[in-house]
């Protein structure tokens, strides 16, 4: 999976000022490339958890998964996460404190096994 440097720099850096909270996002891309995030209104960033309404969610095809964060040094996923993510998409971020690069940013396929993820420009 591919991953934009400007996508990749928004979520680290939310991520950053909402801390200690969790904060939660949607992904847009194709089969390969995570495109853009998309924020949902009424997305609650708690201590120890985030809730995105799904109601909120518009109907578009391209959104390919979601991104968020653990304001711990773990981006090992919850059976919460897991729960979540095999409800729709094919990739799942945990960004992990600090926030500060890829190295902080684990990708999930819909089953919870780990993928791949590279930066591209």
């Amino acid at each position: 999976m591919l991953i934009r440097h400007y996508v990749l720099e928004f979520i680290l850096g939310v991520s950053r000022e909402v801390h200690p909270k969790e904060f939660s996002c949607h992904l847009r891309g194709d089969n390969d490339t995570i495109e853009e995030v998309i924020v949902l209104p009424k997305t609650v960033y708690g201590n120890g958890f985030s809730r995105i309404m799904m109601n909120m969610k518009p109907i578009d095809k391209t959104i390919i998964g979601s991104a968020h964060s653990h304001p711990n040094k773990s981006y090992k996923p919850s059976i919460q996460d897991l729960n979540y993510f095999s409800r729709f998409g094919y990739v799942h971020l945990i960004v992990r404190h600090p926030y500060k690069s890829i190295h902080d940013v684990a990708a999930y396929d819909r089953n919870g096994n780990r993928i791949p993820i590279k930066v591209i420009h």
